[in-house]
């Protein structure tokens, strides 16, 4: 295991940006947002907005907070490190598929 990610994982130093993506899924799944969805959204709400800025906020914050400990990171495996960790967090929180969810589709059949 790399050392920064010992860091992460003995401090649980991303214990706050994991609560925030949550909080992002959580509203994600209140809109009725599928994984597609997400790939280009329709709309933002305000909370939505507010979460992601606090999550690009934090995110930012543990790559410093690394640079600081560890010298200079490999960018790509920060971010897959992140990936994954949020990966865990989808499948805590899934997103549905609107066509077997939406009224209008049962009703219409289509």
């Amino acid at each position: 295991m790399k050392p920064w990610i010992k860091y992460i994982h003995q401090l649980n130093a991303d214990k706050e940006l994991l609560s925030i993506y949550r909080q992002l899924r959580h509203q994600f799944q209140k809109e009725g947002w599928t994984e597609k969805d997400l790939e280009k959204p329709p709309y933002y709400t305000q909370e939505i907005m507010s979460l992601f800025e606090r999550f690009n906020m934090e995110r930012k914050r543990i790559g410093s907070e690394l640079t600081k400990y560890f010298g200079n990171l490999d960018l790509s495996d920060y971010m897959d490190y992140i990936q994954h960790r949020m990966a865990e967090v989808d499948k805590e929180t899934p997103l549905t598929d609107k066509r077997y969810n939406n009224k209008d589709y049962l009703d219409n059949g289509d």
